[in-house]
């Protein structure tokens, strides 16, 4: 074999080198546009002296070069491409990394002399005495002595989490978040495994966040490799010296599952706190919490989507100028921009800052729209971006930061469940401006929630309130019922065409309506409708005034009735102000006083006031109030039939 090029020694200058390497991970990168698509083959290569570099294969050559591409195999490389490391984080060499292309050659190492894995550990003392890097990943390794369970909130099982406390020979203790197929992993080896050996974990490519000075580890991605108590020698040897530390063997029935503080999405949701509407939260009385479910309708303009965050603690970073001279020797004084962290409990004194998001959203029910703040933790689960990504790109398109990103846009019209803290500060100062404190967009739970709306909703039967759809399925028919013998050949006149399907014109009340209505219907009557008030009874001098010109039985077939509560509340307070003229002085009969508070004696409809009725009611307009007929209207020869019916003499 031709000469052999360390990977420190590569550059961009001579592309005709080969190097010498073991695949020490390997992972599968899927398409942005196609989640079940792959795009590319992404490993970490070592070369015998145990330096790393990352390496890319796209789809395009997989038939090329996919037989050679497996973990922990060893290969020599031909002609690869070399390109800048753009990555923020870094796991391998910081500067370069290599890309397989037409021009590369892959063939089988058998003599690869190098370490197998190539780990780099960092001990947890130095993690948690905050002196490591965010930017660069290291490897830990450590027994575990309590665990959490699997947490599976979010649909994209990449999002599953567990929680591991780990500790190491020095008994230092550390907490590490396995993601994904790691978390799984995790889960599966705890529930088989009936050793008495302790469980031993190796963390490659780790990395860490520090959060208002705490260190809290994780795995990245796919990129972090996990070994359970595999029979190598760093396992092997950790154990060892576990033993002589301890004296004796230590149980995995000693290890602990973590009470945890979170609760499941399922409890949180529906069990632990009270389904309210928006309306409620226009002015809040009290401390509580409380859920709602709502569409998101859009996104407020004349408000920032991001903030810069210290990248510390993620509370808001202040932006300062301060000056300083150039290096130039011109004795010039070049403006520079620092930020200062508005947390004073904040350890570092010289910062970093990160975008984050804090999207305005307006979300809204049956009740009413409001606006709640979407901040970085809860974004994730409906972003495929980080604010970081669609801040760096909008800023190298030159787009005005102040503009939301079009990968915003998904989120509106979607309906979420949403848990929001209501605080002593949204008390105190009628304040009703939120965060969202947790999100789901799971259709069950949000299924569940609106079931408990719709069985918690008041008893309306008190209110007079009549949509269109009712008016159109019962009460033209009720009207029509009634006023059968006029039959369906009735003409609207012309100048109600325009309104003839109005479905309230029934409770329109025109001046003639209102006089000729006052000479068919006892206003007494409808006095006495009122459920506040005692009847009044005539005076024994004072003569009845007499309802129709004789007394009928009543027609039970034409019966039009409305609900007691319906008539009092509304309909005779419609009445008396109409006839206010006529004053208070009328008098119920005297036959009529034992049922002077019926509510459905005014409908009742005995052929006389049937008659009286139809002296003024136009029954097209009546029939036209149906939504499900097109209003029939007059040939242009033929003339409305008018509706015949003698007038009552005085």
């Amino acid at each position: 074999m031709e000469h052999i090029t360390p990977i420190k020694k590569i550059d961009s200058i001579n592309d005709d080198f080969t190097i010498k390497v073991r695949i020490i991970h390997l992972w599968t990168q899927k398409s942005k546009f196609n989640a079940k698509e792959t795009y590319s083959i992404e490993m970490i290569l070592m070369d015998e002296e145990g330096r790393k570099i990352h390496a890319s294969c796209v789809k395009k050559w997989f038939p090329k070069f996919k037989r050679y591409l497996k973990e922990d195999s060893s290969i020599y490389v031909k002609k690869p491409n070399v390109a800048p490391n753009t990555l923020n984080f870094k796991f391998a060499d910081p500067e370069r990394k290599l890309n397989f292309y037409h021009d590369t050659t892959v063939k089988e190492c058998e003599n690869f002399s190098g370490s197998a894995h190539g780990f780099d550990f960092v001990d947890f003392n130095t993690i948690v005495s905050n002196n490591i890097l965010e930017s660069k990943s290291f490897d830990i390794i450590g027994h575990i002595f309590e665990y959490g369970r699997m947490d599976t909130s979010e649909e994209d099982k990449s999002k599953h989490k567990m929680l591991l406390h780990l500790q190491d020979i020095e008994d230092t203790k550390l907490k590490v978040t396995l993601w994904g197929h790691n978390a799984y992993y995790m889960t599966e080896f705890l529930a088989n495994n009936n050793s008495l050996a302790p469980v031993v974990v190796i963390v490659q490519f780790a990395r860490v966040k520090f959060i208002n000075g705490r260190p809290f580890s994780s795995t990245y991605f796919d990129v972090s490799r996990l070994f359970i108590n595999n029979d190598i020698d760093e396992i092997t040897s950790y154990k060892n010296k576990l033993v002589s530390e301890n004296g004796q063997q230590l149980s995995s029935s000693g290890i602990k599952m973590i009470a945890s503080k979170q609760n499941t999405e399922h409890d949180d949701f529906l069990k632990n706190h009270m389904f309210s509407n928006i309306d409620d939260l226009f002015e809040p009385l009290e401390e509580k919490t409380v859920i709602i479910v709502g569409t998101v309708k859009g996104i407020r303009q004349n408000i920032r989507w991001y903030y810069l965050a210290c990248s510390n603690c993620y509370k808001s970073a202040k932006e300062k100028e301060s000056s300083t001279d150039k290096v130039d020797g011109s004795h010039e004084v070049a403006e520079i921009v620092t930020y200062e962290c508005s947390n004073p409990n904040c350890k570092n004194i010289k910062i970093s800052v990160i975008p984050r998001f804090k999207i305005p959203l307006r979300v809204q029910d049956n009740t009413g729209t409001l606006t709640l703040t979407l901040f970085d933790q809860e974004a994730k689960k409906l972003f495929k971006y980080t604010a970081k990504e669609l801040y760096d790109k909008n800023k190298k398109l030159g787009i005005s930061l102040d503009l939301y990103p079009m990968e915003l846009k998904v989120v509106v019209d979607k309906k979420l469940a949403i848990k929001i803290d209501i605080t002593s500060y949204n008390v105190d100062n009628k304040s009703n401006i939120y965060g969202l404190a947790r999100l789901t967009e799971n259709a069950n739970i949000i299924d569940e929630l609106e079931k408990k709306n719709l069985n918690s909703q008041p008893d309306n039967s008190d209110s007079f309130i009549i949509g269109s759809s009712d008016i159109a399925s019962q009460e033209t028919k009720v009207v029509k019922d009634s006023f059968s013998h006029t039959g369906e050949n009735l003409t609207p006149c012309a100048r109600d065409n325009s309104t003839a399907t109005s479905p309230t014109k029934l409770f329109s009340t025109p001046t003639e309506l209102k006089r000729n209505l006052a000479t068919c219907i006892d206003l007494d009557e409808m006095e006495n409708l009122s459920t506040s008030k005692t009847p009044r009874l005539s005076p024994p001098d004072e003569q009845p005034i007499p309802f129709g010109t004789q007394e009928r039985k009543p027609d039970n077939s034409d019966s039009f009735i409305i609900g007691s509560s319906d008539i009092a509340s509304q309909e005779t307070k419609v009445v008396k102000d109409s006839f206010s003229h006529t004053g208070e002085n009328l008098t119920p009969c005297a036959r009529d006083n034992s049922t002077a508070t019926s509510p459905t004696k005014l409908f009742s409809t005995p052929t006389e006031l049937k008659r009286n009725l139809a002296t003024c009611i136009d029954l097209d307009e009546m029939e036209n109030l149906s939504t499900s007929k097109t209003p029939r209207l007059s040939p242009p020869d033929e003339q409305p039939i008018p509706l015949l019916v003698p007038k009552k003499e005085k």
